[in-house]
């Protein structure tokens, strides 16, 4: 029981520390609105093959593009800046076990993650219109609960591979804009080779953005088991690389 309220109490901190920078709290929860807003004013009027709104693929794909910094970017960038700061070492010589500090910093990210996820469906909701259909309610839930985990695992393995504290943030923004950019994130439209469109849809990326579309457009797909199969390999392969890596720097081993 100690180990728990030490975990609550970390993420609580975390919590608090968030919303006290400028600059996470900017580009993690103030940039994915602004993009939602700014591109569903661009383009809510449009309409994509099969008469469906432009505005209910997009509102799903920069959902899931909200996810994505909070859970992959935030959470990867701030470990590896921990790490190479060396308070991730300091931490075992605290009462705090290493392992509630770890935890407290994935429940933290989880909260900003769905705090994210229910400020853009009211944006969307309010703004545009759009929310979700109603036979879609368990395909977004289970697709934002496997995403977010998906997404910290992920975030944190490539921190285990940051090298240096300067690195951090380009390393992780890096490695994910690009494949948002070919998967359709910011333009459903956009048309690229079949054979990237394929690379791309084994993805987590597309994965996610597919499955948050499914919950908010007509019901004219099946059930989306593989993005969900797609998100939970990553998920698990994520997790499999972080806790290897972690195991083999003393740092970040759980007592």
């Amino acid at each position: 029981m100690k180990a728990v309220r030490l975990t609550v109490r970390q993420a609580v901190m975390e919590q608090r520390n968030f919303w006290r920078s400028p600059e996470y709290a900017l580009f993690t929860f103030a940039l994915p609105l602004f993009l939602l807003l700014l591109l569903g004013a661009a383009n809510g009027g449009s309409y994509l093959p099969g008469h469906i709104r432009q505005i209910k693929v997009l509102v799903p794909s920069i959902l899931a593009f909200g996810v994505i910094a909070a859970a992959y970017v935030n959470l990867g960038a701030k470990m590896a800046v921990l790490r190479h700061d060396g308070v991730l070492k300091r931490i075992r010589t605290t009462p705090l076990p290493a392992g509630a500090y770890l935890v407290g910093h994935i429940a933290s990210t989880v909260a900003t993650s769905l705090a994210i996820a229910g400020s853009m469906g009211v944006v969307g909701w309010l703004a545009f219109g759009t929310v979700p259909r109603l036979g879609g309610m368990f395909i977004l839930a289970s697709g934002l609960a496997l995403g977010i985990v998906c997404f910290a695992a992920l975030g944190l393995a490539v921190s285990s591979l940051i090298k240096s504290a300067e690195s951090a943030s380009p390393i992780t923004n890096a490695s994910y804009l690009p494949i948002a950019m070919i998967s359709g994130i910011f333009d459903p439209t956009i048309g690229i080779p079949h054979w990237l469109s394929g690379a791309a849809g084994a993805l987590p990326i597309k994965a996610l953005a597919q499955v948050l579309e499914d919950a908010y457009t007509p019901a004219a797909h099946a059930f989306p088991a593989v993005d969900l199969a797609i998100l939970l390999a990553w998920a698990v392969a994520g997790a499999a690389l972080a806790a290897w890596r972690f195991r083999r720097q003393p740092a970040l081993t759980a007592r």
